[in-house]
């Protein structure tokens, strides 16, 4: 038994039972491989062959994980951040400084979003014990199921090949393209097909490329060549004379067997190839919502980037994120913790700019009062100052009262 045997079964030995035998089981939708109309198999990891898949996925679980995670207190209109607590382990420590015995927070994150990609479902599992951990089950052999009094469980089998049932209280499951609110389907789903054609085209490209951009030729010859080991021999003396890029362009050399030679050539540039490539590769990056100009296609200017690196968040990233918060609401607090906790994605972390904006924006902020030139200086892991957590206001600004008269300023008297 290995270690990670040995730890489930001294905190959940209680939740080892026997499914029974009219339990209804979830099954996700089958994720068939191979695409018809291509004829080619395109799993998770074939996928990554394409560059543009390979990116995209690459992309968006990078882009996630690079965000911290973090836990934050209401108490009436004061908010604080909730710091990580190594003696305790509480969830702002799982989040931003080690959800596991072998995973960093950035890793974590990342594992979680491919399988939610390449697999519609996420499974984060936390047991019930007095050390807290989360832990990562293989979406392909998690489901969930409900057992005869309509409870939710999840059945997963361990890399030991150990089968298990676990409550759905310490499952947070996460999704995408959700069918019926139980089980999420892929991006592959979607985009086999134009992944499998990319495939073809690429193929196609890599044997243009080394035939030395000469495909294929038609050869007569002067007697009839019937036996099938002589046409051969005739094929591959041509075949070795041109193959090959540095051979493009040569000169091949019959002997009088040979009475006519045509060569069958194909212009990728007239025939479209390339542009076709490159317009499968912008379907591609559609399936994966990604913006082109992070695939180096787009020829944005760096003004219109920026605005689609604003949409990108609230279109592509936003729903991953707001699922995850949402989830790790409910599964990860207390019940008395949820209506004054919660838990959020810094999402100014993946709009970072340069430092003169930085500088603009910060000075912005402190002089309208809504924040503190402290806050400012720690957005910048600078130490804080004395005083610096006073709020400033222009001095030609003043405070409108209840009965309407103004506090102080200069400011015109307006109606309210």
């Amino acid at each position: 038994m290995n270690i990670f045997d040995r730890f489930r079964t001294v905190l959940s030995a209680k939740n080892q039972l026997p499914a029974p035998a009219e339990t209804p089981v979830v099954y996700p939708e089958i994720q068939w491989p191979y695409s018809h109309r291509t004829k080619k198999y395109v799993t998770d990891e074939i996928s990554k062959r394409i560059s543009t898949a390979y990116r995209c996925a690459n992309i968006l679980s990078d882009d996630i994980a690079a965000m911290p995670f973090q836990m934050f207190q209401r108490s009436g209109r004061n908010i604080q951040r909730v710091m990580p607590d190594a003696v305790m382990r509480n969830t702002a420590y799982l989040l931003e400084v080690q959800p596991n015995r072998w995973m960093v927070p950035l890793i974590f994150k990342k594992t979680i979003i491919d399988w939610m990609i390449h697999w519609g479902n996420a499974y984060i599992w936390t047991p019930s014990g007095p050390y807290r951990e989360m832990f990562i089950l293989a979406a392909d052999v998690t489901y969930p199921e409900f057992d005869p009094d309509g409870n939710l469980w999840y059945r997963t089998t361990f890399p030991s090949g150990k089968h298990e049932r676990i409550p759905s209280v310490e499952i947070a499951h996460l999704m995408i393209n959700p069918r019926n609110g139980l089980i999420g389907r892929s991006v592959l789903n979607y985009a086999r097909d134009t992944i499998g054609r990319q495939l073809g085209a690429l193929e196609t490209q890599d044997r243009i490329n080394g035939d030395g951009l000469k495909p294929a030729a038609i050869i007569w010859t002067k007697d009839e060549v019937k036996e099938r080991a002589a046409r051969q021999k005739i094929k591959e003396a041509y075949t070795e004379s041109i193959s090959g890029s540095e051979n493009s362009g040569g000169v091949a050399l019959f002997d009088a067997k040979i009475t006519k030679f045509e060569p069958v050539t194909m212009n990728p540039a007239d025939a479209q190839f390339l542009e076709s490539i490159e317009a499968t590769d912008a379907q591609i990056a559609n399936f994966y919502g990604m913006p082109l100009y992070k695939l180096n296609l787009g020829k944005q200017s760096y003004e219109s980037n920026e605005q689609q690196n604003l949409d990108y968040l609230r279109t592509t990233l936003n729903p991953y994120l707001v699922q995850w918060e949402q989830v790790g609401r409910v599964k990860w607090l207390r019940l008395e913790e949820q209506a004054s906790r919660y838990l959020k994605f810094n999402r100014d972390s993946l709009l970072q700019t340069d430092a003169k904006s930085r500088a603009e924006y910060k000075k912005m902020m402190i002089e309208s009062g809504q924040m503190t030139p402290n806050e400012g200086r720690e957005i910048d892991d600078m130490s804080e100052y004395e005083g610096g957590d006073a709020h400033y206001f222009p001095a030609n600004m003043g405070k409108i009262q209840t009965d309407g008269s103004i506090l102080g300023g200069t400011v015109q008297k307006t109606a309210v």
